[in-house]
C-alpha cells in the first residue's frame, strides 16, 4: 500500500513539472492555384456576409522585376475587384501608408492597414507568389515596398487615386523620406501561388557570369614605344630624275680666285630646264 502511495505521489509531482511547449511547424507554402482561384479565396476571406460586389475583375500588378517598381503604379478598381500583386525578381512587400507619410507603415496606428509580408522570387522558380487584395471601397489607397530603399527609389502605387497629381506627389514624398518602415502582420489580403506561365510577367534574365574554371581576362598590353624619327637623307646622295621634257645644260667650271682653296672649286654644274611639251 505504501509503495502504491509513493508511486501515485511521484506521478503527481512529475505532472506538476513544467512541460515543454510544442513548437509550431513552419507554415506550409500555399497551394498552387489559378489566378481566379486565388482571387476567389481572397473575396471569401475578406468580404463580409451580405456584401454585394459591384465588380469581380482580377487586376494584376507586377511587383519588382528588372526594376524595383509597381507596374502599373496607378490602379482604378471597383468594389469587389481583386488587385492581384504578382511578385517578380527580388524580395518585395505591399505595405499601406498614409497619404502624407510615404514609406511608413499605416499599421503602426491602424491595425487593419494592408501589409503582404515579404514575398521573394528567385531565378528558376516555376511558381509566382501573389498577394490578393479585395477592394472593399473606392477610397484612395497608398502602397509602397518596404524592402531596403525600394520606396525611396520610386516603388509606390496608388489604388483609386483622387486625381492624376496624387501619384506624382506621393512619389516625391517617398523619394524625400529618410528610410522605410516595415509592417508587422499580413493583413488585407491573402497570400497564394500561381503557375509562372499564368503570371502577367516574364522574369528578368539571370545575369550570366563566367563559366566555371574560366581564366581571367588577360591584362591589356602596354602601348608600344613610338618609333624614332628617320634620319634626314643626305642631299648629296639624292638624285632627281629629270622629266621627259627636260633639256640638260652642262656649264664649265667657274674659275676661282687665287685665294680660294682648290678643294672648294666646284666642278661642272648641271642645270635642268623644263621645256613645255609641244601640243
Amino acid at each position: 500500500m505504501q509503495s502504491l502511495m509513493k508511486t501515485l505521489l511521484l506521478a503527481v509531482a512529475v505532472s506538476a513539472l513544467p512541460q515543454p511547449i510544442p513548437q509550431d511547424a513552419s507554415p506550409a507554402a500555399p497551394a498552387v492555384v489559378t489566378p481566379e482561384e486565388a482571387a476567389a479565396q481572397a473575396r471569401a476571406a475578406f468580404m463580409p456576409d451580405g456584401f454585394t460586389a459591384q465588380a469581380n475583375q482580377i487586376i494584376p500588378v507586377v511587383v519588382g522585376g528588372a526594376q524595383d517598381l509597381f507596374v502599373p503604379n496607378v490602379v482604378t478598381a471597383a468594389v469587389g475587384d481583386v488587385v492581384q500583386f504578382q511578385f517578380s525578381n527580388g524580395n518585395h512587400t505591399v505595405t499601406q501608408s498614409a497619404q502624407d507619410a510615404a514609406c511608413q507603415p499605416l499599421q503602426a496606428s491602424v491595425a487593419t492597414a494592408v501589409h503582404s509580408g515579404h514575398i521573394p522570387f528567385q531565378d528558376g522558380q516555376t511558381t509566382v507568389g501573389t498577394f490578393n487584395m479585395p477592394v472593399l471601397n473606392t477610397d484612395p489607397m497608398f502602397l509602397y515596398c518596404a524592402t531596403g530603399p525600394h520606396c525611396q527609389n520610386g516603388q509606390v502605387v496608388i489604388v483609386n487615386p483622387a486625381n492624376s497629381q496624387q501619384i506624382v506627389d506621393y512619389a516625391k514624398l517617398s523619394a524625400a523620406s529618410a528610410q522605410s518602415g516595415d509592417g508587422t502582420t499580413v493583413v488585407g489580403g491573402t497570400v497564394a501561388q500561381i503557375p509562372l506561365q499564368l503570371a502577367a510577367f516574364v522574369p528578368a534574365a539571370p545575369q550570366a557570369g563566367p563559366p566555371p574554371g574560366a581564366a581571367a581576362p588577360a591584362a591589356p598590353a602596354a602601348p608600344a614605344a613610338p618609333a624614332a624619327p628617320a634620319a634626314p637623307a643626305d642631299p648629296a646622295a639624292s638624285s632627281v630624275a629629270a622629266p621627259a621634257n627636260a633639256i640638260t645644260i652642262t656649264l664649265p667650271p667657274v674659275a676661282a680666285p687665287a685665294a680660294t682653296d682648290a678643294a672648294a672649286i666646284p666642278g661642272t654644274t648641271t642645270v635642268i630646264v623644263t621645256v613645255p611639251a609641244a601640243r
